[in-house]
């Protein structure tokens, strides 16, 4: 609602270095205005706080408390709140929310200075295109605004408003949550403003005094609300009156979606809108991310649809023998429990008896002198027990300490790097310590300086001559990889850079952040040349293609994204992930790629069929960190308990089980000649092993924290290791 109000600022009043232009709308609780920035000579948008119920303007610009009544307490304390909420939303950066630039307290009351974008609102939109939105629209305009209201959720706020009127459409067709002025602390404690807005139709019953307690299913139901508008054309029947009805046991006035929509819209995108808009919290989405997830027909809806057509590699047991692409094996389910009759159970005691005296024969002095009799008993125990019965029987140690020093007899050698405090000494003073493992020797070459936080990434240019670390500075660093000095530091997130990749043929750095954005530079003059779309969430892994055409990224979204390097246009995205994905990585030829994270499914996606492969599964924690061997043949993969698996890709076979790494296994990495493999995580340490054996050739010390990232430089002469310590340090591996 735009034009003239009564209690509006005059035109052209100014308010520190805004000048109000005119009105933008107005409701129950403020004004919000059109303003120019005369510094900069740019727009926003601008709220006052006016609860028109508590407080009047007295004069042009004054607001005072209502004096009749007693308002007074009710007026400063949502006051208090307003302010509250606006400096929690001006921590936001995210592309469906709006931002908030500043506060200003002035006039007896506050104003929230806000970016200003071209645009109209859903409810406009709707009048202007036709009361309907077909599949795509619908989907485009509301997937990113439960991104948005995700974050706004998980950091203890509420908008209790959510409607077409308060879904702001930029020009671009990119959508933002707006009116956050009826936005509150998610638990009210005692004294706290109980005003909110309240829109008849969008507010669920819990919103009315003393119907229930609020929180992000209040908001999930106005989404359902919003949602029911854009399908139907009509604002939903009243929840107070839906709720009124069942009491009664009457029947719901509200038309179901799934009967207003069923010509134009699939199943599980109209049940999930009644979901959403069911009259108990309980009974609802609890999150706007379950939400989002049924929308995109997975997650609530998902498990009643068929499973999907893609192998799963479980621990130890190969899934075929033959390639990936040429077959896959389907899991095979358990057997169903079946009650047991007495009469089995005394056959099974009696075979278990048999075999227990069978295994004080096996270890007795009897073998040695009844030969005939232990052969025939070995017979009848291997046709009980299978081929396995009479070999030795290896030991299983919980903890890592406990391990003999190698598996296979041989001792396992550590090497003590050089170990630089910084505190005083150069780098000549210290003490390098080398030790040898076979061939490998490591040596620690150089410390590098500068990050101002926790370093998360590296990456070798393919030429070996670069290295660069991104981290929680919001930097990244590109160092001279034979001198250590600082060839120059990019700057363009807003939050931490978690993940970093060159491409093959050196002329592209990719980056990802927390900041839900990922960033493309000229690797050659470090020059930003895109910002490819993405969905707002944070960044936490990202890779380049081997042939250089194509960029994956993913993150806390649980989609895979795919784009195309010169087109910088997302191609696809990949979806199957329940949780967050923290890493994923190409296979060496480029036809694959492979994913995983918080569900500790590691998936195997098929890029020229676009859809899931195969599973590998056996991970009891989270996966942070995967990588495949040089020839594509062995795929490692790092867990959150520091266990690190390595799988044979063709068959979908475990091969072995490394332990040792604490507190995580945060990345890993294989030498170019697949002859190593490194870990970093907990314990401040990197650990050289021998693939084929699970065995440590050589330990790294010298980080005075988790190591976070590793690279091994293109010829596999040296290591780059990237740690919370704010170090990157250059290993010699020879």
């Amino acid at each position: 609602m735009t034009g003239y109000h009564k209690d509006a600022l005059p035109t052209g009043y100014q308010l520190a270095e805004y000048v109000i232009e005119t009105i933008l709308g107005h409701g129950g609780f403020g004004i919000t205005y059109l303003a120019k920035d005369v510094q900069l000579g740019t727009q926003v948008a601008i709220k006052e706080y006016l609860p028109q119920d508590f407080a009047l303007r007295k004069g042009a610009t004054t607001i005072v408390p209502n004096p009749e009544g007693n308002t007074v307490v009710t007026y400063q304390c949502g006051l208090k709140e307003f302010l509250r909420e606006g400096q929690a939303l001006a921590r936001f950066k995210h592309s469906n929310i709006v931002r908030v630039l500043r506060f200003i307290e002035a006039n007896g009351t506050a104003y929230m200075v806000m970016e200003y974008e071209k645009g109209t609102s859903l409810s406009q939109h709707l009048k202007g295109n036709g009361a309907r939105l077909d599949e795509a629209d619908l989907l485009r305009i509301f997937l990113p605004i439960m991104n948005g209201l995700q974050a706004v959720h998980e950091a203890g706020l509420l908008h209790l408003d959510i409607k077409p009127e308060n879904i702001y459409l930029r020009e671009d067709g990119t959508p933002m949550l707006i009116d956050f002025g009826s936005a509150r602390q998610a638990l009210l404690g005692p004294g706290q403003s109980q005003v909110v807005a309240l829109t008849p139709g969008y507010a669920p019953v819990e919103q009315y005094p003393d119907n229930g307690k609020q929180g992000p299913w209040t908001d999930v139901y106005a989404l359902g609300a919003s949602l029911y508008r854009g399908i139907g054309g009509d604002r939903p029947v009243a929840s107070t009156d839906r709720h009124e009805a069942v009491r009664r046991y009457q029947s719901d006035p509200l038309p179901a979606a799934t009967q207003i929509g069923r010509e134009h819209y699939p199943a599980y995108v109209l049940e999930s809108i009644d979901w959403a808009l069911r009259i108990h919290a309980k009974d609802r989405p609890q999150t706007a991310r379950e939400l989002q997830d049924t929308l995109m027909g997975r997650g609530r809806l998902k498990r009643d649809a068929a499973a999907p057509r893609a192998a799963t590699f479980r621990a130890g047991k190969p899934a075929s023998h033959h390639s990936i692409p040429s077959r896959m094996a389907k899991t095979a389910r358990r057997p169903s429990k079946r009650r047991r009759s007495p009469a089995r159970w005394l056959v099974a005691a009696a075979v278990v008896g048999a075999i227990g005296v069978g295994v004080v024969l096996q270890g007795s002095a009897l073998r040695a002198h009844f030969p005939g009799l232990m052969a025939s008993w070995d017979q009848i125990t291997a046709s009980v027990m299978g081929s396995s019965w009479n070999r030795p029987i290896r030991p299983r140690y919980k903890h890592a300490k406990k391990r003999p020093p190698s598996v296979d007899g041989t001792a396992a050698v550590e090497a003590r790097s050089t170990q630089e405090t910084g505190r005083g000494r150069s780098a000549t003073a210290s003490r390098a310590r080398r030790s040898t493992a076979g061939s490998l020797r490591t040596e620690l070459a150089r410390t590098l300086t500068g990050h101002g936080d926790w370093v998360h990434a590296v990456a070798f240019a393919p030429d070996g001559t670069r290295l660069a670390s991104g981290g929680y500075d919001q930097t990244i660093r590109v160092w001279d990889a034979s001198t250590g000095a600082l060839k120059r530091v990019l700057r363009g997130h807003e939050r931490s850079v978690n993940s970093i990749a060159y491409s093959a043929d050196g002329k592209w750095l990719v980056s990802g952040g927390d900041d839900g954005t990922v960033r493309l530079w000229e690797a050659g003059t470090g020059r930003a040349r895109a910002r490819l779309q993405s969905p707002g969430y944070a960044v936490f892994t990202v890779a380049f293609s081997p042939a250089s055409t194509t960029i994956a990224a993913a993150g806390k979204d649980r989609s895979v994204f795919v784009w195309g390097v010169e087109s910088r246009e997302l191609l696809f995205t990949l979806e199957g992930h329940r949780d967050d994905v923290h890493t994923l990585a190409f296979s060496p030829d480029g036809r694959y790629l492979v994913s995983a994270g918080a569900d500790r499914i590691i998936r195997l996606w098929n890029l020229a069929k676009r859809r899931e492969a195969a599973r590998f599964a056996g991970h009891k924690d989270t996966v942070l960190s995967l990588a495949f061997s040089p020839d594509g043949t062995w795929l490692a993969s790092g867990g959150s308990k520091g266990v690190v698996k390595l799988w044979d890709v063709a068959q979908g076979r475990l091969l072995r089980t490394f332990a040792g790494v604490r507190h995580g296994v945060l990345s890993l990495v294989f030498s170019p000649d697949g002859k190593w493999l490194a870990t970093g995580g907990g314990g401040n340490v990197i650990k050289l092993w021998h693939p084929e054996t699970a065995s440590v050739a050589a330990t790294l010390r010298g980080h005075r924290d988790f190591v976070q990232g590793l690279a091994f430089s293109p010829d596999g002469a040296a290591l780059a290791s990237a740690s919370r310590d704010q170090t990157v340090k250059l290993w010699s591996v020879q």
